[in-house]
């Protein structure tokens, strides 16, 4: 029986290489430096970077093998979920104002801003060169199928993002909301890569939506836990600071929780800036008043919903375990 790490090798190798061969002829007749920029934020000028995780790619050839496709014949999918994710990463930076990603300046902090924001949209773009390949191996209708579910999901994506950036502003913003905002940002590129695969793999309509609940489901929970270890996490074991989200004032689900049914923590946070020093006995205040228990509860909510959704998956039962594991290594993940 395969487990995930045999799937984990055995698409690693030929999606970088993928991913090398896509730059290099993207930019075969370009001499605008653009493609350095692509090679740094994507972490193919130098193999010892990091590079991400590669968790979207891996989640399309997954599901694309496990409900019967040829996962090779999926890779130019993958390149181009792959470029969506960073392309989002680009702007996201520069909308956060973050310099600093994978232990490395962001795109828009090493060239400046205007060239920032113009790699990004070429990012974007490429994505759909990405996919031209695929052509080769399926008929127009499953491409067709494959652009709309891809503009879709980049649509929901930028509304997600739109909602994060009006949060900042704004003083009140409700747990429903907060979901519907991640439910854009986080969860709906996830939910494209499972669905994507579904569709690839020959699957019809209806086991393609099983397969994108079941990544709708794992991007929420993915985007809670990772709430949570932003405030209660051991940054040695994680690599995630427990003290910036707070430190920032970022609205994350813990806090939103936290004005709801902390009148303590009210008073630490509204209105008032989070000292460094402050972090820890706030983190405790939430913890006292339960808000780390409810924020666990409605990980486990999502997560379970996650599980029952990949229990109804049309997919070899190998594929199945792998997913169940990947999962396992998302949701209560290290790092």
């Amino acid at each position: 029986m395969e487990n995930l790490c045999n799937y984990q090798q055995k698409y690693s190798l030929s999606f970088i290489k993928a991913l090398d061969d896509f730059a290099t002829v993207l930019f075969s007749d370009q001499s605008s430096g653009m493609e350095s920029i692509f090679r740094y934020h994507l972490g193919l000028d130098d193999i010892q970077k990091l590079q991400g995780k590669r968790i979207r790619p891996l989640l399309l050839l997954l599901c694309a093998e496990g409900s019967g496709g040829d996962w090779e014949s999926c890779l130019p999918a993958a390149v181009s979920v792959e470029m969506i994710h960073n392309f989002s990463l680009i702007h996201d930076d520069i909308e956060d104002n973050s310099d600093m990603r994978r232990s490395k300046q962001t795109v828009w902090a090493k060239w400046g801003l205007p060239i920032g924001l113009n790699a990004g949209d070429a990012m974007f773009s490429s994505a759909y060169l990405a996919v031209e390949p695929l052509r080769e191996r399926y008929n127009a209708e499953v491409i067709l199928d494959f652009y709309k579910l891809l503009g879709k999901t980049c649509f929901r994506l930028t509304l997600g993002q739109n909602l994060d950036i009006e949060f900042e502003n704004r003083d009140s913003v409700t747990v429903s909301e907060y979901i519907e905002m991640i439910s854009g940002k986080t969860a709906a590129l996830i939910e494209c890569c499972c669905q994507m695969g579904a569709l690839l793999g020959g699957l019809g309509e209806v086991e393609q939506l099983i397969y994108g609940r079941f990544g709708f489901n794992l991007g929420i929970a993915f985007q809670i836990y990772d709430d949570w270890l932003g405030i209660w996490g051991d940054p040695e074991v994680t690599g995630k600071s427990s003290s910036s989200d707070l430190i920032e004032k970022k609205k994350s689900f813990p806090v939103l929780l936290g004005l709801q049914n902390s009148v303590q923590f009210r008073k630490k946070w509204v209105n008032k800036p989070v000292l460094p020093e402050e972090t820890q006995e706030i983190s405790q205040i939430l913890r006292d008043d339960d808000v780390e228990k409810l924020t666990i509860n409605e990980f486990h909510k999502w997560n379970q919903s996650a599980m029952r959704s990949l229990e109804h998956l049309n997919c070899g039962e190998n594929e199945k375990n792998a997913l169940k594991e990947l999962s396992n290594q998302l949701l209560i993940r290290r790092k």
